[in-house]
């Protein structure tokens, strides 16, 4: 599944360790986005109910923790990923 992705918002993601929220890509735009984990509005449950329907097919969880992911790193996720 070749595609254009934002490798900076992926590095980005692979960098975050804020608990409360979650990254996936979004393959149809290439790009990352963030969903909160524990916010309790209409917005937010909205945006968790779409990445849930279409993860796996359209959203891809991108992991955190990495304090210091490199291209490299951003490029074995992807392969992990198949993409």
């Amino acid at each position: 599944m070749a595609g254009s992705y934002n490798r900076a918002q992926i590095r980005a993601a692979l960098a975050e360790s804020d608990p409360a929220c979650s990254f996936y890509l979004d393959l149809e735009t290439g790009e990352v986005i963030k969903v909160p984990d524990v916010e309790e509005s209409p917005e937010a449950e909205a945006l968790r109910t779409l990445v849930m329907d279409g993860y796996g097919d359209r959203f891809r969880y991108i992991p955190g923790g990495n304090s210091a992911p490199s291209d490299s790193d951003v490029q074995e996720w992807l392969a992990a990923e198949g993409l």
